[in-house]
C-alpha cells in the first residue's frame, strides 16, 4: 500500500512540477505579449505623430507651390504685357526714319530716347524687385 502511495505521490509531485512549468511558460507568454503590445502603442504614437507633421509639411507646401504659381502666372502675364509693348515699339521704329529724324533733330531724339530709358529702368526695376 505504501508503494501506491509512493507512486501517487510522485505523480502528483510530476503533476505539480508539469503545471508550474506550464504555470512559467504561460505568464512569460503573457508578459511578452504586453511588452509587444506597450511597444505597438508606442509605435502607434509615433507613426500618428510623423503622419500628423507630413500631412503638416505637406499643407505647407502646397500652400507655397500655389503662392510660386500665382506669381509665376502674374510674371507670365507681366511678360505677355512687356512683349506686346516691344511688339508696339518695334511698329513704331518700322513707321519712321530714325536716321534721318536723327540728323534733322538731334536734341529731340536724345530726348526722347533718355526718357524712355528713364521709363525701362524703372519698369526693369519693379519687375525684378523681390516682393515678399
Amino acid at each position: 500500500m505504501w508503494q501506491i502511495s509512493a507512486g501517487l505521490g510522485l505523480a502528483l509531485a510530476l503533476s505539480l512540477g508539469g503545471f508550474k512549468l506550464y504555470y512559467d511558460k504561460a505568464e512569460a507568454e503573457k508578459l511578452a505579449i504586453a511588452v509587444q503590445l506597450k511597444q505597438s502603442k508606442a509605435n502607434q504614437v509615433l507613426l500618428e505623430t510623423t503622419i500628423d507633421g507630413q500631412n503638416k509639411n505637406l499643407r505647407e507646401q502646397k500652400e507655397r507651390t500655389e503662392v510660386v504659381l500665382g506669381r509665376i502666372r502674374t510674371l507670365t502675364e507681366e511678360h505677355a504685357e512687356s512683349m506686346a509693348e516691344v511688339q508696339s515699339i518695334r511698329e513704331k521704329f518700322a513707321r519712321h526714319n530714325m536716321d534721318l529724324l536723327s540728323l534733322r533733330k538731334p536734341k529731340l531724339i536724345q530726348k526722347i530716347i533718355n526718357k524712355g530709358t528713364k521709363e525701362v529702368l524703372r519698369d526693369l526695376e519693379t519687375i525684378t524687385s523681390i516682393t515678399p
